[in-house]
């Protein structure tokens, strides 16, 4: 299986004229909202995230109900011209820290993204939304699988399954445990922001994956690359972050430059 790779951007002008997909967070393409016209056109493969993470962490639920959110999207994919190659849901992960903060179980966050998943399909079918497995466990993935096909969802037959909580245990064994179990069961999985490290263990059994580390990565390094005339650091430099890039696709396709990578460019 080839992984296909996005790279994760907080600068919505790149899909204009990027040479590599793009994942575009929804929070970030809203300084659009009601100036269609000055939306920046599509001309790249690009998926859109929902931004749950900064929703979840802000406000300890949704502010935003469903029917906004799907009118949103509608909005966002006129605007925007080509269509995206998939839409997250209005997901609720599972780290302890965020169960902490709504003050809700792993279950009731799995049925809340289950729900999410169901009604936007139903009321808003002509955007290509991706299903999510939310949980913490090996179990409680699994089980949030069982809990689709009980509603008539077969994840098997999907053509990507989301796989949330995971991106801050891309180091970890866990990430390769539930991976595994997951593509066993014949799901093609996407890994909401597998850092390099993660995708050194994982990316054959990932169909794709996306990641903004890159900005960070020149934050805490304080990356500037010669020959950038811009001021300050690379955070928002998109010379860095295609290279960056460039760099993870040659080590996606030979794992041993990989490993290395992973020392050399820590995610």
């Amino acid at each position: 299986m080839t992984c296909t790779f996005y790279l994760g951007t907080h600068r919505p002008h790149w899909l204009k004229s990027s040479s590599v997909p793009l994942m575009v967070s929804m929070h970030t393409l809203a300084r659009y909202r009601g100036r269609g016209d000055n939306a920046p056109k599509a001309r790249c493969h690009w998926a859109l995230d929902s931004g749950a993470f900064s929703e979840l962490s802000a406000h300890g639920e949704w502010s935003v109900d469903p029917d906004t959110f799907g009118g949103r999207v509608y909005r966002l994919m006129d605007d925007l011209g080509t269509p995206p190659d998939f839409v997250s849901i209005q997901d609720w992960m599972c780290e302890p820290h965020m169960l902490a903060k709504t003050g809700l179980t792993v279950a009731d966050h799995q049925a809340l993204t289950l729900d999410s998943y169901l009604y936007l399909r139903e009321e808003f079918p002509d955007a290509p939304w991706l299903p999510i497995l939310q949980g913490w466990t090996v179990d409680d993935y699994l089980a949030h699988v069982e809990a689709y096909r009980a509603a008539g969802v077969d994840l098997a037959a999907a053509p990507l399954v989301g796989l949330g909580s995971v991106c801050r245990r891309s180091r970890t064994s866990e990430l390769v445990t539930i991976v595994g179990a997951l593509a066993a069961r014949g799901l093609r999985l996407h890994g909401f922001g597998v850092k390099v490290s993660g995708l050194a263990r994982c990316a054959h059994q990932l169909a794709s994956a996306d990641s903004l580390s890159w900005s960070a990565q020149a934050r805490y390094e304080q990356i500037r690359m010669t020959g950038c005339t811009h001021v300050g650091i690379c955070n928002n430099c998109r010379r860095w972050a295609e290279t960056w890039y460039g760099r993870v696709q040659r080590a996606i396709a030979a794992p041993k430059q990989l490993d290395l990578f992973t020392h050399l460019f820590a995610a």
